[in-house]
């Protein structure tokens, strides 16, 4: 009797023992799912906010669920812009290796231990063909997810890359192939379960490579990060102004709106950046043209003193760092010439100056914008 109490007593000692753990396992997994669940639904909150963060990890995770085959590659960088409503998405495409180079295999039998497989090799016009209808349809794919999964997006830059080494340098490389930028409206006028995927890219307007198959680089329609500027809506600066306008008379802000809407007039799409959050820019404009398109950023220098080589290295520095294509400084006053000589030894920089460069643009464009 004694024997068994102790047996009893030490059963019971390890199943309270066993009891306690597994109620701190179930503790924790329910703790586990409260905060798991609670990230999602601050993740949807902020999502429908329209926060930055949010909105990108969001769509990475469209782009790493597409409907591909499981040897396709799935990385995706993507930036937002919520201003504008635009994303901009860089994606590793499949590699040339993705199409086979075998057509067929026969069987030849030719007696005792002597059976072969003879293969024939599909010709290289018709793989590259495939190469080129592969990447258009993964292209196609990803922005028909991203768009159905975000209906409040507007628009998507879209940048296809593949992973490649150079065979002249051996070195490591990403070229671009295909690369878009498509609205909403556009896009959802396609019937996709009727088009040619690759006859349907040149109709987006899309940058194609000439030699997919070879991997031939192409420069992408849009590399630029317009997420990266804080972006306030645009003031109508031309309604403050009358038919002889004084442009030292206008607030700094009037300014730099009404530098914005000049470009605007030229057929350019433009953002005026907030002052506090501006990083040296004033605005941001992107010619939408398919083929010398691209994003500028521009300072707007609201000054009666002369313009010398320090603004010159700001505009340098905050193109690097932004990474632009272009820059233009444009001032009430005037440039010396150091200034214009640092500017045209950097290459992808204009200087407007108030002498005659502004107002010349402002007349020449003064009836699309109401001057």
């Amino acid at each position: 009797m004694a024997s068994w109490e102790q047996q009893e007593s030490d059963r019971q000692r390890r199943l309270a023992a066993a009891r306690a753990a597994f109620d701190a396992r179930v503790a924790a997994d329910r703790a586990e799912r409260a905060e798991h669940n609670r990230q999602i639904d601050e993740e949807i909150k902020a999502i429908a906010a329209r926060r930055r963060p949010s909105v990108e990890r969001y769509c990475e995770q469209v782009l790493s669920r597409l409907l591909l085959p499981p040897q396709f590659p799935r990385r995706a960088e993507v930036a937002y812009n919520p201003e504008a409503e635009q994303l901009v998405v860089q994606l590793q495409l499949p590699g040339t290796d993705i199409v086979p180079t075998a057509k067929s295999f026969r069987y030849v039998q030719s007696g005792q231990n002597a059976d072969t497989i003879v293969e024939t090799k599909r010709p290289d016009a018709e793989v590259k063909k495939l190469y080129r209808d592969v990447i258009a349809q993964v292209t196609l794919l990803a922005l028909r997810d991203l768009f159905d999964a975000d209906p409040r997006l507007r628009e998507v830059a879209f940048n296809g890359h593949v992973d490649s080494i150079n065979p002249a340098t051996g070195r490591q490389e990403y070229p671009c192939l295909i690369s878009l930028d498509v609205e909403r409206a556009a896009f959802e006028q396609l019937v996709l379960d009727r088009v040619k995927p690759a006859d349907c890219l040149p109709y987006l307007r899309a940058r194609v490579s000439e030699h997919p198959y070879a991997l031939k680089p192409i420069e992408p329609i849009l590399v630029f990060d317009l997420s990266k500027f804080a972006f306030i809506d645009g003031l109508d600066a031309v309604s403050t102004l009358d038919h002889r306008p004084d442009l030292m008379q206008m607030g700094h802000g009037e300014f730099e709106h009404l530098v914005r809407q000049v470009f605007e007039a030229m057929g350019m799409q433009g953002w005026t950046t907030t002052s506090s959050k501006d990083d040296g820019v004033d605005a941001v404009v992107k010619n939408p043209d398919p083929f010398v398109g691209g994003v500028t950023i521009i300072q707007a220098k609201h000054y009666k003193n002369v313009v010398g080589v320090n603004h010159i290295r700001e505009l340098a520095g905050a193109m690097e760092e932004k990474k632009a294509g272009r820059g233009i400084l444009v001032t009430t006053s005037w440039f010396t010439t150091g200034g214009r000589q640092k500017a045209y030894e950097h290459g992808r920089m204009q200087l407007v100056d108030g002498r005659l460069g502004l107002h010349r643009a402002l007349g020449l464009r003064a009836g699309k914008i109401g001057l």
